[in-house]
């Protein structure tokens, strides 16, 4: 089984080769492995294109912190990533 950095490392390279169907099963692999992996979310932001692909992703967001993190720093996390999701909608 892969770790987490290497799921990462993987998809930043699939990424930049433009292969996002590809990084998004990367990193969804990894996001289960680790829900609160920040360097994941980040990632998945990047290989959202669309409006609909953003909103899902907040939803997405919103569901894992509901159900895994209690932790108050988790949960300025999670505030950073949603900001950033609603900062790329609106520049769409």
């Amino acid at each position: 089984m892969a770790k987490i950095w290497q799921l990462l490392d993987q998809s930043f390279y699939l990424i930049n080769q433009g292969r996002l169907h590809e990084a998004q099963m990367l990193l969804e692999e990894a996001l289960r492995l680790n829900p609160k992996n920040m360097d994941a979310w980040n990632a998945y932001l990047h290989i959202c294109n669309t409006r609909g692909e953003l909103e899902s992703l907040k939803s997405q967001v919103k569901d894992v912190w509901a159900k895994k993190v209690e932790d108050d720093y988790l949960q300025a996390n999670q505030r950073h990533i949603l900001q950033r999701v609603d900062e790329k909608i609106a520049s769409l």
